[in-house]
Parts: structure tokens; C-alpha cells; sequence
């Protein structure tokens, strides 16, 4: 079944091409206006780390829009027509959902890893401990996967979903400040690191990139216990849907 998943999914070819190209645009875009800015200023420029900093902001940023990768497909298989023949098939309809999420997982993943290694090699952006960071990448994949199926399995309408998901992607590369800096007050510097999951996520990788594994905990700790909530309401969420 995560075969057929896998190949279903990798038809989307378009969507799949602006979720990857989109975040390396915007990261080259923003390094070119940043470096460029610095220069001027004639301050002294350290490349490598603006490059670093803002290949996490845009990877985490657009795994909040790859999030429809899992949520288009429930609502194209259980809230429309197909979904009473889905009811016939000999396959468990709980086996599909998470078929669905582990594949929409795998995708978004895969494609936060050719952004990061895009700007390592063209932007030579440093990860130093990389293996570390691409593990709390993916923690934030999951999270951003499942956040958008219970948004859906509540809602019962995709449009509504992919509102909610692309209003909450909207504002947070402006939350965790990757435009531009916001007033510098405990409620703003809070925001950007510790009241958002995907400021929990760059928490939680800077804490690996500078050791500081006080930030690294502060980060993970809570993203963690949002995915095992997220998780635990997917499957009462997911048989009002299904049945």
C-alpha cells in the first residue's frame, strides 16, 4: 500500500517541484539581499552563517505547506465519492490513513533534505552536525503532517485545511523573524523561540548547531509531546471521517 501511495504521490510532479525550487529561490534571494546589505554597511560578513539560517527558516516554513501532501489525499479519498468504494476494499481504512501519513512524511522529508543539501553545496551553508539536525527536521515534518490531517479530520473540508495551513505559513518565517527583525521585548523574542512549533523546531536545531543543549531539550521536549497529542486524537478524528 505505501507503494501505491509513494507512486500516487510522485505524479504531483508540479507541486513537488514548487515546494523544493520555491524555498532554494527565496533562501538565494535573501542571502544575495542580506549579503549584499552587510557589505554596504561595511560590517563584517559571515556567509556562511546567514546562508545556514536561512536554509532552517525556509525548510521548516514549507513543511507547513507540504503538509497537503497527506490531507489533499484523505480528502480526496474519504470526503468525496470514493469514499464508499475505499469502505469496500479489503484494506483497513486505518491501514490507508497511515499509509497516506507515512508517505506524506517520507515526501516532505525528502524534500527538506534537497534544500539543505542545495545550499551546502551552492551556498556552502554549514551543518555541522548534520545527521542530528535533519533528525529534529524530520520531528517537525511529522508534526506539520499530522497537524494538517487533524485540522482536516476536524473541519471535514480541504479548502478550510489548507486555509488554516497556509495562514499559519504566512506568519511564521515573520514569527521566528527570517524577513526581519521584530522589536526586541520578552513577548516577541518568546514567540520567536518557544510559542510556535515551528519556533520550537529552530530551537531545537540551533540548540545543535551553537551545543547549546538547554535550547536543544526547550525545543524538542514540547514538539515531541505535540505530536503524541496530535497522534492520540488522529484516530477517534479519523473514524468520524471514515465511517
Amino acid at each position: 500500500m505505501f507503494k501505491f501511495h509513494i507512486l500516487r504521490v510522485s505524479k504531483e510532479l508540479l507541486g513537488h517541484l514548487i515546494l523544493v525550487f520555491l524555498p532554494i529561490l527565496l533562501i538565494s534571494f535573501f542571502y544575495y539581499v542580506n549579503s549584499s546589505a552587510i557589505l554596504t554597511s561595511g560590517a563584517a560578513i559571515n556567509t556562511t552563517e546567514v546562508s545556514t539560517v536561512l536554509t532552517i527558516g525556509f525548510a521548516l516554513t514549507f513543511q507547513i505547506y507540504g503538509s497537503a501532501i497527506s490531507f489533499e489525499t484523505f480528502g480526496h479519498d474519504f470526503l468525496s465519492p470514493i469514499h464508499d468504494r475505499l469502505l469496500a476494499a479489503p484494506v483497513s481504512p486505518r491501514k490507508i490513513v497511515f499509509s497516506v501519513l507515512f508517505t506524506g512524511i517520507v515526501v516532505s522529508f525528502l524534500q527538506t533534505i534537497v534544500i539543505v543539501i542545495f545550499s551546502m553545496i551552492i551556498l556552502d551553508a554549514k551543518f555541522n552536525y548534520l545527521i542530528p539536525i535533519l533528525i529534529i527536521l524530520l520531528v517537525s515534518v511529522i508534526f506539520n503532517q499530522l497537524f494538517g490531517t487533524v485540522i482536516l479530520f476536524l473541519t471535514k473540508k480541504v479548502k478550510t485545511a489548507t486555509a488554516i495551513t497556509s495562514l499559519y505559513g504566512v506568519l511564521a518565517p515573520i514569527i521566528m523573524q527570517l524577513y526581519f527583525p521584530l522589536p526586541d521585548t520578552k513577548i516577541f523574542n518568546l514567540l520567536e523561540k518557544y510559542l510556535t512549533p515551528i519556533s520550537l523546531a529552530k530551537t531545537a536545531t540551533f540548540g545543535i548547531l551553537n551545543q547549546n543543549y538547554r535550547d536543544l531539550l526547550a525545543g524538542l521536549i514540547p514538539l515531541m509531546i505535540l505530536i503524541v497529542i496530535l497522534f492520540i486524537l488522529i484516530k477517534p478524528l479519523s473514524r468520524k471521517v471514515i465511517v
